[in-house]
């Protein structure tokens, strides 16, 4: 990577130093300060909780909306009764009627809840507080949040002066971050690439679940579930042709695991099983079968694509749980193939 390096994402993480923060005077904090803190944080937090969780829903924004711009099928989404799956709306009066279905589920689920727990949502703050202070152990990335007592921090909260340090910070990241931008936009559409690859690239977070060898070719295949057309699988396959691996870090080793799409998936997916997929010079095909949401231990962050010597080299920023990973390919041509099939036989 020329711009978008490892480097420049550890700049854009200085660019929100303090978004969630708030300020509290500088001293000393003792065992005492901090359990009175922890306790006006949790009333705090509490009250708006339980607000949110006693405010009925109400729908009616949407009709408006809908009845102040009218209707195009480009700006709505419906949910398919028969298949479960999200589609473009025919009709102005299916909106109005999914909007209206959709108010009475969610009245009929409001009605019907359990009265508000203020000892599970103590539970649960306890639980997120001792979390966040086990994480912070881990550092960071800011020099000024790791020298704050980590019993405030994990409270969200930073001395004054510590504040206003972190502000500074923040203000010098997002002048060098922009720079950087401004640097690699100018480069990067010189570089006479087309369109169709240009577009292809766009997957950030998007899950990257194989990278095989197939003959003088390299293929990667993407989930990109959210970004497919109606009826098309959501995966993309990336072919580069008469490949040729440039740069690729240690550690890129894909683990993928499935599950149905009425499944949770959150932060917690990739306890599931998996299964490995090469990537090295000796990429095998894996006969794996998977249905639904398909997710892996590797997220493709951002790409920067340069057209030289009549060939185009991909440059890749990966994040992985052991780090940022670089992989760059050179390749004759570069063919993007949507509805593509997962796994490849």
């Amino acid at each position: 990577m020329r711009y978008y390096t490892k480097e420049w994402y550890d700049l854009m993480q200085k660019t929100e130093l303090t978004a969630g923060l708030r300020k509290v005077p500088d001293k000393k904090y003792t065992k005492k300060d901090i359990d009175a803190l922890y306790e006006k944080t949790l009333r705090r937090e509490m009250a708006a909780e339980k607000k949110a969780y006693n405010t009925a829903p109400d729908l009616g924004y949407l009709l408006d909306i809908l009845n102040d711009r009218g209707f195009c099928a480009e700006d709505w989404v419906v949910t398919d009764l028969k298949t479960g799956k999200p589609r473009t709306p025919a009709s102005m009066e299916e909106v109005k009627n999914f909007i209206l279905e959709e108010q009475q589920a969610q009245t009929e689920e409001f009605e019907a809840r359990e009265p508000f727990s203020e000892e599970d949502f103590r539970e649960m703050f306890r639980e997120v507080y001792e979390d966040r202070k086990a994480e912070l152990r881990c550092g960071t990335g800011s020099a000024l949040l790791d020298s704050v007592d980590k019993r405030l921090l994990a409270l969200e909260l930073v001395p004054e002066s510590i504040f206003a340090s972190l502000k500074e910070e923040e203000r010098a990241a997002r002048k060098e971050f922009s720079r950087i931008g401004r640097n690699a936009e100018r480069t990067l559409l010189k570089q006479n690439v087309p369109q169709d690859i240009i577009e292809g690239f766009d997957l950030h977070d998007c899950d990257l679940l194989s990278i095989r060898k197939k003959g003088r070719n390299l293929e990667l295949i993407f989930c990109i579930e959210g970004l497919e057309k109606e009826g098309d699988s959501p995966f993309r396959k990336v072919v580069f042709k008469g490949a040729e691996l440039t740069e690729r870090d240690k550690g890129i080793n894909i683990r993928t695991h499935s599950h149905d799409h009425d499944d949770c998936c959150d932060d917690d997916c990739c306890d599931h099983d998996h299964h490995d997929d090469c990537c090295d010079d000796d990429c095998c095909d894996h006969d794996h079968h998977h249905e639904g949401c398909v997710h892996s231990n590797c997220t493709f962050l951002i790409s920067e694509i340069y057209n030289v010597k009549n060939a185009f080299e991909a440059h890749m920023l990966l994040w992985m749980p052991s780090g940022l990973k670089y992989l760059t390919v050179k390749a004759a041509d570069i063919e993007i193939i949507d509805n593509a099939a997962f796994p490849e036989k």
